[in-house]
């Protein structure tokens, strides 16, 4: 049983996937970023997130900014063991409300701000047929049970659900240094909230005669462990009964005919032969029906229905601080901006739990505690103004993976995730301006660091939209980008496994000041 119980430990536990940005936080916090991914250097409302110490480049007086994103994903996980009944399955990942708000009041040389957003997680994830690790340890049962007559034919059903909100709430001071210097220092607090739902039930492995189920061999087991307690009272009380064979009992009245027919066709069904049987001893022949029954319950565990129903909360604070630099009169501006990692310990609370092995241990025990900490990031941008009507900016995001708490996943970590990005924005006139945007992101995880729900993948992203300026204090924001991964297979001994998404984001917003 241990490939089976193995592979639901690895698999069982969802990670909070990002949308986009890093390994675990999410980077797409506005509706300009979809149409503009280079956001580190902006002096929008949405530097809020994006680059907080270009707040005071504003005009004086309150700004707003209320975001949605609706987000969709597919992971495909395919696999090639030739056991396998499936050799796709699907996944889906979607959070058709992804909201990000923002306010900032700007009077002269500081700003005070204030931002909610998603900065991981933020939506939910459904493989309705299970994922291959689960499949995986149940196409091993077969093999492990062929004393039992399993010929290889399974079936079964599994489902698995999990959701991920990492909520933040961001406050802080931006101060104008001079005309060119401005900087920030602020923080976020960060809510967890993660929800996993699972089961696998009706596993089934078929046999020449009637298929092997949990109740079927619980039966049986139940069978060989009832002849084991008959045969310990005899011995208990009579122990010198203990050499004798069954019809030496039977002469000496100490059991039935019945009985000794019961006792040795249980072994005959074990495929000990009748000379054997006639001279074994009680105490041999009780050895082997306890090995048997506990055996037996040991399968009946293994096909036994088993449902997962556990909740991971807690909450940690990330420190920010950051700097911006005008120069040539507004025309050229650069963002910089540092986030502190965020020191997370999630605590477990748990309904129903999956068995992951023989001494009864657990999946997520309840009231256990996990690290999940959220690495730092330093990102930044420069924007360009070539024309009244052309603008250029390109920026970059730097995730320390390698420095985080994950209880040993972040061993499977060669480099750190860091991606750049390049955007163009031309205004048609002084109402409506398009823009279009390209990233890369470089992830740094080895193979060993993948699982159903926890692998990481390198990947290129187009976004691409508008903007409409309703009036003089009212803007829309409007955008789409498509994310397209590069596939990852990691190769074992007997299979290889092949990973790939797609994401699709739909973007709105308003910005508005008074």
């Amino acid at each position: 049983m241990k490939r089976l119980t193995t592979a639901l430990i690895a698999i069982m536990l969802l990670a909070p996937f990002a949308f986009s940005g890093g390994i675990v936080t999410n980077t797409n916090q506005s509706a300009a970023w979809a149409r503009y991914f280079s956001r580190y250097s902006t002096l929008e409302i949405d530097a809020v997130y994006f680059n907080p110490a270009g707040l005071t480049k504003m005009n004086d007086g309150f700004h707003f900014s209320l975001n949605n994103q609706s987000i969709f994903q597919t992971w495909t996980i395919k696999n090639d063991y030739d056991l396998l009944n499936t050799d796709e399955f699907i996944g889906k990942v979607k959070a058709p409300l992804f909201p990000s708000i923002y306010g900032s009041y700007k009077i002269g040389k500081f700003a005070i701000s204030i931002g909610v957003n998603p900065v991981g997680g933020g939506g939910s994830s459904e493989f309705e047929d299970g994922v291959p690790s689960v499949e995986l340890g149940i196409a091993s049962l077969p093999a492990m049970m062929a004393a039992l007559g399993a010929t290889g034919a399974y079936s079964y059903n599994s489902s698995l659900k999990g959701s991920s909100v990492y909520l933040g709430f961001q406050a802080g001071l931006t101060y104008e240094i001079n005309d060119m210097i401005s900087v920030f220092g602020g923080g976020r607090y960060v809510m967890v909230n993660n929800e996993y739902e699972g089961s696998i039930n009706d596993i089934s492995l078929a046999t020449a005669t009637s298929p092997l189920t949990n109740a079927s061999v619980t039966t049986n087991a139940d069978l060989y462990q009832g002849g084991t307690d008959g045969m310990q009272a005899i011995m208990d009380a009579q122990p010198a009964t203990a050499t004798l064979t069954f019809a030496e009992l039977e002469g000496l009245g100490i059991i039935n005919a019945p009985t000794r027919t019961a006792l040795e066709g249980g072994l005959l069904a074990l495929g000990v032969p009748q000379p054997q049987i006639d001279v074994m001893e009680l105490q041999q022949s009780h050895g082997v029906y306890d090995v048997t029954a506990t055996t037996l319950y040991t399968a009946a565990g293994a096909l036994a229905d088993q449902k997962l129903d556990a909740k991971q909360t807690g909450s940690g604070f990330t420190p920010i601080i950051g700097v911006n630099f005008s120069f040539m009169e507004g025309k050229l501006n650069v963002g910089l901006k540092y986030e502190f990692i965020t020191k997370l310990e999630l605590t477990n609370d748990t309904k129903h739990d999956i068995v992951t092995d023989t001494e009864g241990n657990t999946m997520f025990p309840d009231g256990a505690k996990v690290n999940a900490d959220i690495p730092a990031l330093l990102s930044g941008g420069v924007t360009y103004r070539l024309s009244d009507a052309l603008q250029l900016s390109g920026g970059f995001e730097y995730h320390f993976d390698k420095n985080v708490n994950w209880d040993g996943r972040e061993e499977f970590l060669d480099n750190n995730f860091v991606s750049v990005n390049f955007s163009a924005q031309y205004d048609i006139s002084e109402k409506f301006l398009l823009s279009g945007s390209y990233s890369y992101g470089k992830t740094g995880v080895t193979d060993d660091y993948h699982s159903d729900l926890s692998h990481s993948l390198s990947s290129s992203s187009i976004g691409f939209g508008g903007a409409w300026n309703i009036n003089e204090k009212i803007q829309l924001n409007l955008g789409y980008m498509m994310v397209l991964y590069q596939d990852d297979d990691v190769v074992s001994v007997d299979y290889t496994t092949n990973y790939d998404r797609e994401t699709k984001i739909f973007a709105a917003g308003i910005n508005f000041s008074f």
